[in-house]
């Protein structure tokens, strides 16, 4: 046996395709793994003011990132980013929407949003901060 570092794509299709073997395997209901990364920005005239990022596989929508200007915050762009990704991932059957934010990020902002934390992760990355998992029914 030979570990080697691979580049992250070739070997996301290399897992993907193993993985897709086993659930075919265990399961042939199973729907295949399509990844369709969903990135949305906002611009004030030519500048960038914020964005959002995501993907949908199966029934799931995953935020990954989201940011707003600090010039813009407080003006709903954030919501409406949210609300925009959530929208087009409910067009393809999305059910659930579910990501992660640190204590120092935005975990009341998702809340407000509907998220409800469902799992969290002490003292990370540091003592005192922690790892927020949300979730929202879509």
């Amino acid at each position: 046996m030979n570990i080697v570092e691979l580049d992250h794509e070739h070997n996301q299709q290399e897992i993907s395709r193993l993985l897709e073997e086993h659930s075919r395997r265990t399961d042939n209901s199973i729907p295949p793994y399509e990844r369709e990364v969903i990135s949305l920005a906002a611009y004030e005239n030519d500048t960038f003011i914020g964005g959002i990022t995501g993907d949908r596989v199966w029934n799931i929508l995953k935020v990954h990132l989201l940011a707003v200007d600090p010039a813009y915050r407080g003006s709903g762009l954030g919501s409406a980013l949210l609300e925009e990704l959530e929208a087009r991932a409910r067009q393809h059957g999305c059910k659930v929407s579910e990501l992660t934010t640190m204590s120092w990020q935005a975990p009341h902002f998702y809340q407000k949003q509907g998220y409800e934390i469902f799992g969290e992760i002490k003292d990370c990355p540091h003592e005192g901060q922690t790892k927020y998992y949300l979730k929202k029914n879509l």
